[in-house]
């Protein structure tokens, strides 16, 4: 028979669900896609588009990946230079926080937002559990912040039912991955979505709860898919170095044309344009501070392997990964350029 073409949906161990047109099948995979020197830890991931051979009733062999369009990866926890593919083919990412329980945690949204449009993914922020809201809390700033930069920012709260059409219409016929901490309440925006999926849910706690085991790939009702992740507790960027950084900080980018030493990292160096904009109030201090923290978690190695999203399993020329560099760089520039041009 043919190769038939599908999308992986699940990934349990040493198998994996694929939808095709003809149904689900679970599917083992040729030990050379396994055993693939990528640099990845797991070369198969949900969303990935595949071909497969069927070698029985509702069951078959992946023979073959086919190009990534998109992924969002993450430095593996244990190994920062091995990469750890999330989910492959998706549109946006909907970065989930909470008002509280687990508390919103600034650095962490700027982390996923860098990860997204490294990759050429759309950010979009979902601060869940609104619900529990106090005065004081700190989630009305933030997402002022996030807007002024041009960011998507929702309120919801999947146990009210507060926000959930408005996020119905930014998921419509889209590919979304849902990330963020443990137990911000990603399976329950799902649920309140789409209710008969049934997604499995721990109660609110003060701490993150992992209640997510496994990536899975589900589709909705009202047109689009979701992909629902587990929760993290780290998220280490992939490719990404110190010199990188500043690019995804709009004001900070600008700022740096104005300091003193020009390969100046903004954290140390005295004469500082961007240090003395926080000092006098025009850098908001809660952004200065992800961006530091984030510099600080970046350690000096010799520059990662890096997998292409063309050809996942080909590991990618040194050349070829600095002029990929380049060019998202160039494309960062001009947006923030025109962002700064247009009228106001």
């Amino acid at each position: 028979m043919a190769d038939m073409q599908g999308t992986i949906t699940n990934i349990a161990s040493v198998s994996c669900s694929v939808d095709t047109a003809e149904g689900v099948y679970k599917c083992t995979a040729r030990r050379r896609l396994t055993d693939s020197d990528t640099g990845e830890t797991k070369p198969l991931a949900v969303g990935d588009r595949v071909k497969l051979e069927l070698t029985g009733a509702g069951e078959g062999v992946v023979t073959e990946v086919l190009p990534r369009r998109t992924k969002l990866s993450r430095a593996q926890p244990r190994d920062h230079r091995t990469e750890h593919v999330i989910v492959a083919n998706v549109d946006q990412v909907l970065i989930v926080s909470s008002v509280r329980r687990p508390p919103l945690r600034v650095g962490l949204i700027d982390r996923y937002i860098i990860a997204a449009e490294a990759e050429g993914l759309e950010p979009i922020i979902c601060i869940n559990k609104i619900d529990l809201a106090q005065p004081g809390d700190e989630h009305e700033t933030v997402s002022q912040l996030y807007r002024e930069l041009g960011f998507s920012v929702l309120f919801t709260s999947a146990t009210e039912d507060v926000g959930i059409e408005s996020l119905r219409g930014v998921l419509r016929d889209k590919s979304t991955v849902l990330a963020g901490h443990s137990g911000v309440g990603k399976s329950s925006l799902i649920n309140a979505l789409q209710p008969g999926l049934e997604l499995k849910i721990a109660p609110i706690g003060w701490r993150g709860t992992h209640c997510t085991s496994s990536v899975s790939l589900l589709k909705l009702d009202g047109g689009g898919y979701v992909v629902d992740t587990p929760g993290i507790r780290e998220f280490g960027l992939w490719d990404i170095e110190r010199r990188d950084v500043a690019q995804f900080f709009p004001r900070i980018w600008e700022l740096s044309r104005e300091c003193h030493m020009p390969d100046c990292t903004h954290v140390h160096e005295p004469e500082c344009a961007v240090k003395a904009a926080v000092e006098s109030g025009e850098l908001p201090r809660l952004r200065y501070k992800s961006y530091v923290e984030i510099m600080e978690s970046i350690e000096r190695w010799e520059e990662p392997r890096r997998t292409d999203v063309d050809r996942p399993h080909e590991q990618v020329s040194q050349s070829k990964r600095r002029l990929s560099r380049r060019t998202r760089k160039q494309g960062l520039r001009r947006r923030w350029q025109e962002d700064l041009e247009e009228p106001q």
